[in-house]
């Protein structure tokens, strides 16, 4: 397993430098300490390759150069996909409000314990990876639902245009069958005027009428399922 790579801000670098020590056991490598946060941002700012980036910032509230950890840890955050710790002593507690802003996955309280970093470590470690993990089964669900979408639209065009050839298809049928219609009732009814005194052939004139009529009413009842 490839070590976890950490970057750490603080301005004890003798602290700084144990606290690197006693990590390398634990597959943790330190692969740059700053004292000042202007040079540890040019440093982040300067890394090509991606594979080379920092799993962890370890970053000190307290810092050598005009920049402090707060003012670093936001502009780490907003820019780079990283997990963040905050180094503090005690007596920086009550600057704990103003970290949060930075959304730190842990707090490591100076004097180190070890153990106690080591857990604080991989607990930040932990959450960025679930984060990461996330943030990907997020955007996988939104591009399944994008496809869904994309999908759901093209099945409603092609019904709404199936629909549409139907109901052009029912105009053409309903024109191409009125107009000879129209004409055999015409017949009709001028066969009946003729043909008063014929019982026979004015019983066939209302039979053709009759069927005529018919067929318009079912006409009528199909052009009304458009």
């Amino acid at each position: 397993m490839l070590p976890v790579k950490i970057v750490i801000f603080e301005d004890e670098f003798l602290l700084a430098n144990d606290l690197k020590c006693q990590m390398q056991p634990f597959n943790f490598e330190v692969t740059a300490i700053f004292r000042k946060a202007e040079e540890g941002l040019e440093y982040l700012a300067g890394i090509e390759n991606t594979s080379l980036f920092p799993d962890i910032i370890l970053m000190d509230i307290s810092l050598a150069g005009k920049m402090n950890g707060i003012e670093a840890a936001q502009i780490i955050t907003g820019k780079y996909d990283i997990a963040l710790v905050f180094l503090t002593g005690m007596s920086q507690l009550d600057v704990f409000e103003e970290a949060f802003k930075s959304k730190p996955h842990a707090f490591m309280i100076k004097p180190f314990d070890i153990q106690q970093a080591m857990v604080s470590i991989r607990l930040a470690f932990y959450q960025k990876t679930l984060e990461n993990k996330l943030i990907k089964q997020h955007e996988e669900l939104e591009d399944k639902i994008r496809e869904r979408t994309k999908e759901l639209q093209l099945a409603k065009d092609h019904a709404e245009e199936a629909i549409r050839l139907k109901n052009t298809l029912l105009d053409n049928i309903s024109n191409q069958i009125r107009e000879p219609m129209l004409g055999i009732l015409g017949i009709a009814a001028m066969l009946k005027k003729e043909t008063k005194d014929k019982p026979e052939l004015q019983r066939y004139t209302e039979y053709i009428t009759e069927n005529a009529q018919h067929l318009f009413s079912l006409l009528k009842k199909i052009m009304d399922l458009k």
